[in-house]
Parts: C-alpha cells; sequence; structure tokens
C-alpha cells in the first residue's frame, strides 16, 4: 500500500511498517509504505501521514534497519516523537470524503481522502486540541462519521480526557 502525500520538494524514500491483523482481518494490509526523508546514519523522518499504523505520526523520526535479503528500509522504533497526533475518520458517505479532509483543513490540519474510504488526519503540534476534539464528537454524534486516533493529542489538555474513552477503532 501506497499513499505519496508528503512535502514534494523533499526527496523522499520509502519505508515500510509491518501490520498485524485484528480479529476481523482490519486492517486489510500487512505492511504500510511511509515516505521519509533522511536525516541521519538510520534516522528518517516521516513524510506523509500513516493511515493504518498506529502509534505513528508525520514528522516522527524513526530508526530503520534492513532485514538481509530485502531491499526495503523497515521502521524499527520510533526515536523522536514529533508532537503531531494522527486521525483517522471514517465518513458515513464514503462520497463525502473530500469534503471530511476540507473540514480538518479549515482547522488547521493536513488532510487527505484515501483509496480506502478514510480520511487521513495529520493535526500539527499547535493545534487546538479542544476544537478538534469537538469537531470529531459533533461529527460522530451527528452521525457524519467515525473516528480512531492512531497517535493521542496531547493528554495534559483536561477535555481531551475526558473524551478519549469515547474513540474507536475505524474500520469494517
Amino acid at each position: 500500500m501506497d499513499h505519496n502525500h508528503g512535502d514534494p520538494m523533499t526527496r523522499h524514500v520509502h519505508v515500510y511498517v509491518s501490520l498485524e491483523s485484528d480479529e476481523s482481518g482490519y486492517p486489510p494490509f500487512s505492511v504500510e509504505e511511509l515516505d521519509a526523508s533522511h536525516q541521519r546514519g538510520n534516522h528518517y523522518r516521516i513524510e506523509s501521514i500513516p493511515v493504518f499504523v498506529h502509534g505513528m505520526s508525520r514528522h516522527d523520526i524513526v530508526s530503520v534497519v534492513r532485514v538481509v535479503d530485502d531491499t526495503r528500509l523497515w521502521v524499527e522504533r520510533t526515536i523522536e516523537p514529533s508532537g503531531h497526533w494522527t486521525i483517522r475518520v471514517l465518513p458515513t458517505n464514503p462520497s463525502g470524503l473530500e469534503e471530511v479532509a476540507n473540514e480538518f483543513r479549515t482547522l488547521g490540519c493536513h488532510s487527505y481522502a484515501t483509496p480506502f474510504s478514510l480520511v487521513a488526519v495529520d493535526v500539527p503540534p499547535d493545534a487546538s486540541v479542544p476544537n478538534i476534539m469537538k469537531t470529531l464528537q459533533d461529527g460522530r454524534e451527528a452521525n457524519r462519521w467515525d473516528f480512531d486516533l492512531g497517535v493521542l493529542p496531547p493528554t495534559s489538555n483536561s477535555d481531551f480526557e475526558e473524551k478519549k474513552n469515547g474513540t474507536s477503532r475505524v474500520g469494517p
């Protein structure tokens, strides 16, 4: 699975993350391919928005390894979290993907409609956690979408603490 949505001015390479499916077979892939830029040694910065990987966000610094008889760079672990957080939004109306992506862009997020009927959202560290959480909760309550937090927002925000227990896994 490939999704190239990083900065077009940076020379990117692909790094790969192994995915584990749950008992229902979600996610439907065993590997996620992400764009990354080389930093130093075996450290790379994630440039694209992870769609299925939990615990990794855009601009995180990761370490990679090469496996024998494989030319790909495999993410070993996150070395330096970026402070970004990641949301996957599953609109109830699949034809509304771009509309949902635009809604999150107006909140200062990077987002795009994926070919998997999800909207991948990257939330930068300076974004308003309460505003974004309110938008997510309001959309869920209005049955516009469901969502999943792949990387949680800063937990120092008490408004978030009250709402995080309401999140659920996105998927079939």
